[in-house]
């Protein structure tokens, strides 16, 4: 998966894996699992801004940085689901702010 090395290089000690875990509405809304090491975890704005930074480089589909959600779950291990959407909405905002200056 072309996320998977965006991941270990922003957290090389602790991303362990990513897995694709539903497709709804024809293969936009994607939902992803992602387990770190749980000694280092990161938060859910670092998630997101990995996915943001990939938009630009990921080939063979489209990350809407304002799409992206990010919800954390802590259990034995850690889980992240992410939505296209709210990393859209991020990217949007991101760029709105830095248009501003």
């Amino acid at each position: 998966m072309q996320l998977d090395p965006k991941f270990k290089e922003e957290f090389p000690g602790s991303f362990r894996s990513l897995e694709v875990v539903a497709f709804r509405q024809g293969s936009i809304i994607n939902e992803m699992k992602l387990t770190f090491e749980s000694t280092s975890v990161p938060n859910n704005t670092q998630i997101a801004s990995v996915l943001i930074n990939a938009a630009s480089s990921v080939t063979g589909f489209d990350i809407e940085g304002s799409s992206i959600t990010v919800d954390g779950l802590a259990s034995s291990g850690v889980n992240h689901k992410i939505s296209l959407l709210t990393a859209f909405c991020l990217v949007l905002l991101s760029w709105l702010l830095s248009s501003q200056q």
